[in-house]
């Protein structure tokens, strides 16, 4: 994922990390250890999860500048797969 934002975070995707299970020291030691990039924060109460059906992790969303859902991807993606997510955006 952090490959994919430099490769297209200067094409205007914008990429946003939601921790849905993990507690908050967990998640933020993830975030800081992997030196993730794009911004990334906690699902409180759950909302975000429920929202678009998360039931488990890895799970990606794919959302138009409108809202719209494109896709999503439940379970690790291969590099072309998440190449193929970002050009349908």
């Amino acid at each position: 994922m952090v490959s994919a934002y430099r490769a297209y975070s200067d094409r205007g995707v914008e990429f946003v990390g939601v921790n849905v299970f993990d507690k908050e020291p967990d998640g933020r030691r993830f975030i800081r250890e992997r030196r993730i990039p794009y911004p990334a924060g906690f699902d409180q109460g759950d909302r975000i999860a429920a929202l678009y059906g998360v039931e488990g992790t890895p799970t990606s969303v794919f959302i138009t500048r409108s809202g719209r859902v494109m896709v999503i991807q439940v379970g690790a993606m291969d590099a072309a797969t998440l190449r193929e997510g970002l050009e349908r955006l």
